[in-house]
């Protein structure tokens, strides 16, 4: 028996057909199909050794090329860059000055853990502006598609998608879509609202996304390519 060298999660499935593999967060995870032996499993990851230790080679680069925002000093807004400067003050509290497009983080004296505190409050702020945002074009693209508005609108830390839509009309939206620019967030928010009338990713599912965002491929796109860079803890 050959064995792979790579550690990997193996999930099993009696609906599975074919054995399949996906590298996330420098992780490998391999899908088979519950009849498959392991040693067969592991011969056919032996062939495609080289493509995963590329991925994960990749995915390495890409995560120490993405620094901090409070290293840096810097956070995207948007894809635009906004200037942070952290402060010791009476309360904790954020505070955008839109003239120097800089964002004021400042913690009570005594807050312990300031660190902690300091990306409470960029959480907060992101929070507010993306809430603030998808409200804004979720009531546009409804009148726009003539469909009415969602039940409830969340935002949330998603680790592997960018939106998600439930039978109860509800949106959710991940929090690191603040960092991204409005016209692939735009593309996410027709994404999730066109779920409301297909929840599945059948082809009139995207003829509607396509009619109502004709560049929804290259937004998606956008964000295989750069999407691991809007993560920011």
């Amino acid at each position: 028996m050959v064995y792979f060298l790579l550690d990997y999660t193996l999930k099993r499935s009696k609906r599975r057909k074919t054995v399949a593999i996906k590298v996330a967060q420098q992780q490998l995870t391999v899908y088979a199909p519950h009849f498959v032996p392991l040693g067969d499993i592991e011969s056919w990851l032996v062939s495609k050794k080289d493509w995963v230790q590329a991925q994960i080679a990749k995915q390495a680069s890409q995560a120490q090329m993405r620094q901090l925002p409070l290293e840096t000093g810097v956070i995207n807004l948007f894809n635009q860059p906004l200037a942070i400067k952290l402060n010791k003050g009476k309360s904790s509290h954020w505070q955008q000055n839109e003239r120097s497009s800089e964002l004021s983080l400042s913690v009570s004296s005594r807050v312990k853990n300031t660190e902690s505190k300091y990306l409470s409050l960029l959480e907060d702020f992101l929070h507010h502006k993306l809430e603030s945002y998808l409200e804004m074009r979720i009531h546009d693209y409804c009148l726009e598609m003539q469909e009415a508005l969602p039940e409830q609108l969340k935002v949330q830390h998603y680790k592997r998608r960018w939106g998600s839509c439930n039978q109860r009309r509800e949106l959710t939206f991940n929090l690191h879509l603040a960092c991204a620019p409005t016209w692939v967030i735009d593309y996410v928010i027709v994404h999730e609202l066109a779920h409301l009338k297909y929840m599945n990713h059948s082809s009139v599912f995207w003829q509607r996304v396509s009619r109502f965002y004709p560049d929804y491929k290259k937004a998606s796109q956008w964000l295989k390519v750069n999407g691991s860079q809007l993560r920011w803890q």
